[in-house]
């Protein structure tokens, strides 16, 4: 077996290259002008085409993504339209009888056992059917 000799190393280490290109390193010889392109507020697509047009041929998300991470650029998160919600009612919590307001739950009147029941309105979530409250539909054989 060969013995280690550190020159070849330091050799073998300068000369290597990964196997795969470094990230936009097509990009970084048009570096200057995508800098100035930004500066007059040019949109990543518009500089995409401009480089495909002259021998560099990109995408603009390539360029975004150049922008983002050797530029520096801020990223915005995008926002989603906000919609026309109705104001949010407020639902009171039930209240469990506890032995302190048994006497109160006592002394209010008793509901009426044939009226319906309304359901309290709902600020969010789904809208679920309740089944014992419809109406029996008529059977057609």
């Amino acid at each position: 077996m060969p013995s280690f000799n550190p020159n070849k190393i330091r050799k073998a280490v300068e000369e290597f290259t990964p196997r795969r290109p470094e990230k936009f390193q097509e990009l970084i010889a048009a570096k200057d002008v995508i800098i100035e392109l930004r500066r007059k507020r040019a949109s990543y697509r518009s500089i995409a085409d401009l480089l495909t047009r002259h021998c560099l041929p990109t995408c603009k998300t390539s360029v975004g993504l150049f922008c983002h991470k050797i530029l520096g650029e801020t990223v915005r998160p995008y926002r989603r339209p906000k919609h026309q919600q109705p104001p949010a009612v407020e639902v009171p919590a039930r209240e469990e009888a506890s032995p302190a307001t048994a006497p109160l739950a006592a002394a209010s009147p008793p509901a009426d056992s044939n009226a319906i029941e309304t359901p309290q309105p709902r600020a969010r979530g789904p809208r679920i059917a309740q089944v014992r409250m419809l109406k029996p539909q008529p059977q057609t054989t």
